[in-house]
């Protein structure tokens, strides 16, 4: 009975933030702020493959490489290559992980002690210029909290 209520609330939930993500105003600055401190890395991407590198049943790893058009946290500059983890229910059609994102990346060390970057669960956004700009506060506003 449990699972069918939160299999209930999740299919009432994801349509709005479906339609969330069409408003170029959304997310909020806070919002924004929020996911930029979990993360490792935050930046401007565009895509260059993207292919399903691991079947669960209802869900999907996508093996991403993509091109970092404006890095706004971590190690990566512009034109440098990122290879990341992107999972998602099955049934995403690979014109989904093409073009310009913004991503929020978290930093995982394997068994081996190996580096390798995953998607923040709900964090991937199409690249709109009120949400670039936004990313550039955060990371000048994170910038001057440093040098403090």
């Amino acid at each position: 009975m449990k699972l069918l209520l939160k299999v209930f609330i999740i299919l009432l939930v994801l349509p709005v933030c479906a339609l969330a993500q069409d408003d170029e105003e959304w997310p909020s600055l806070s919002y924004l702020r929020s996911d930029y401190r979990e993360v490792s890395v935050v930046a401007h991407i565009r895509i260059q493959q993207a292919e399903i590198t691991n079947r669960i049943i209802g869900y999907e790893n996508w093996s991403i490489k993509a091109e970092v058009i404006e890095p706004f946290k971590g190690k990566f500059k512009k034109g440098d290559v990122i290879d990341y983890v992107h999972g998602a229910e099955a049934g995403f059609k690979k014109e989904y992980f093409t073009g310009e994102k913004i991503v929020f990346l978290l930093a995982e060390r394997d068994r081996d002690r190996k580096l390798h970057y995953v998607v923040l669960e709900n964090s991937t956004l199409s690249a709109t210029p009120d949400r670039i700009r936004k990313l550039r506060l955060i990371r000048r506003s994170a910038m001057s909290k440093r040098r403090r």
